[in-house]
């Protein structure tokens, strides 16, 4: 079973979820990259990775956004570094969020059930 993190661990999280979502919607000005969101961010223990996962509600393509997103991720960690007091700060890397397409796709099948 693994162990759930530690307040200060969640806090910190938090925090730098927070931070990113306010860069990212303050710092980029790709038209490609406007309609992303970060859906959530998870820190892992062993390789001081942060992994910020995003989504859009537009069409766009994925791969290429995600490409982009890694491309300005030493932007964003510069300016988390800045403002976070920790002396070492993990590692961004940004994936997409399938997740809310799938939810989509199980309501959607659901409705189709629903009215048949």
């Amino acid at each position: 079973m693994k162990a759930s993190k530690s307040p200060a661990l969640r806090r910190y999280q938090t925090d730098i979820h927070r931070l990113l979502t306010t860069l990212m919607q303050r710092d980029m000005e790709d038209p490609m990259l406007l309609g992303i969101s970060l859906t959530r961010l998870n820190l892992t223990d062993a390789n001081g990775h942060a992994l910020a996962y995003v989504h859009s509600i537009l069409p766009v393509d994925e791969k290429e956004c995600v490409k982009r997103l890694n491309r300005l991720s030493p932007h964003f960690s510069h300016q988390l570094r800045k403002a976070l007091p920790k002396k070492r700060l993990p590692e961004l890397i940004f994936r997409w969020d399938d997740a809310l397409d799938k939810t989509h796709h199980v309501v959607d099948t659901m409705n189709k059930l629903r009215d048949a």
